[in-house]
C-alpha cells in the first residue's frame, strides 16, 4: 500500500524529469537554429562571392 509520501516523491521526481526533458528540448532546438544560422551565412557568402566575381 502506497502512502502519502510516496506518492508525494513520485510527482516530485516526475516533475523533476519533465524539467530535465524539457531543458533538453530547448538546448537542442538552440543548437539547432545556431547550426542553421551558421551554415546559412556560409551558404550566403559563397553566393556573394559569385556574383562579385560576374
Amino acid at each position: 500500500m502506497s502512502t502519502r509520501k510516496d506518492n508525494m516523491d513520485r510527482k516530485s521526481g516526475q516533475v523533476m524529469l519533465e524539467y530535465v526533458v524539457a531543458l533538453g528540448v530547448f538546448l537542442a532546438m538552440v543548437g539547432i537554429c545556431a547550426g542553421l544560422i551558421y551554415v546559412f551565412r556560409a551558404y550566403g557568402n559563397r553566393v556573394l562571392d559569385i556574383i562579385a566575381i560576374s
